[in-house]
C-alpha cells in the first residue's frame, strides 16, 4: 500500500485518483474527528469536504515536511475551531438527527427507549464538556484520546511542544472528570 505522502506527490503530478485514494483513506476518520467539534453529522460532512478542497487547491505547492496526517488534522482543527467561533458554540440537534445517531425507537420497548435517550443524554454532557474545555485542552483530547494520534504528532498540529500536549491532556481530562461526575457513578478508574 502506497504512503500518504507518495498518493500526495503522485496527486502532484496531476494523478487525480491518487488524490481519490487519500479521501477514501481519510474521509471518515475526518469526519468523526469533525464530529466531535460539530456534535452535527451533516455540519461535519460539509467540513470533512472542505477540508479536502483546501487539500486539493494546495496539492502543487503541497512539500511532505510533516506526516500527511498532521498537516490534514491540522487544516481541520483550524477549520473547526473557526467554525466553532462563527456559530458562536450554539448547537442544535433535531429529532432527526438524534433518531440518526441512536436509532429509531419508534418499535422500541420502552426500556430501549430509556436506555437510547440516556446514551444521548451522556453524549451530549460528553460535548458539551468537551465544548467547555479551553482550545488547545479540546484539540489535544480530541487528537490524542478519540483520533489516537502521537503526542508529536499532536504537538505539530498545535505548535507546541510535546511536554505542552501532556499538560493540555492531563489538565484537560481533570476538567471533564470534574464536569462529568454526575454520570460517572463511583467508578474508580475514569478513563477520558
Amino acid at each position: 500500500m502506497e504512503s500518504d505522502i507518495e498518493l500526495m506527490m503522485r496527486a502532484k503530478s496531476g494523478d487525480d485518483s491518487a488524490f481519490t485514494d487519500l479521501m477514501r483513506r481519510h474521509y471518515k476518520g475526518l469526519v468523526n474527528y469533525i464530529y466531535r467539534f460539530t456534535n452535527n453529522r451533516e455540519t461535519s460532512e460539509d467540513l470533512a469536504q472542505e477540508v479536502f478542497l483546501r487539500v486539493y487547491r494546495s496539492v502543487k505547492t503541497y512539500k511532505p515536511q510533516a506526516k500527511f496526517s498532521t498537516w490534514l488534522y491540522k487544516i481541520a482543527t483550524n477549520l473547526c475551531l473557526t467554525n466553532v467561533k462563527a456559530k458562536g458554540r450554539e448547537q442544535n440537534v433535531s429529532l432527526d438527527e438524534m433518531q440518526e445517531n441512536t436509532g429509531d425507537f419508534k418499535d422500541s420497548k420502552s426500556e430501549n427507549a430509556d436506555h437510547v435517550i440516556y446514551r444521548k443524554q451522556i453524549k451530549d454532557a460528553i460535548f458539551k464538556a468537551l465544548e467547555s474545555l479551553p482550545e488547545k485542552e479540546r484539540v489535544s483530547i480530541i487528537l490524542c484520546k478519540y483520533e489516537e494520534l502521537p503526542y508529536e504528532e499532536v504537538a505539530e498540529v498545535l505548535g507546541c511542544t510535546v511536554g505542552a500536549v501532556k499538560t493540555h491532556v492531563y489538565r484537560g481530562r481533570m476538567r471533564l472528570i470534574e464536569k462529568l461526575k454526575p454520570y460517572l457513578k463511583g467508578e474508580e478508574d475514569h478513563e477520558l
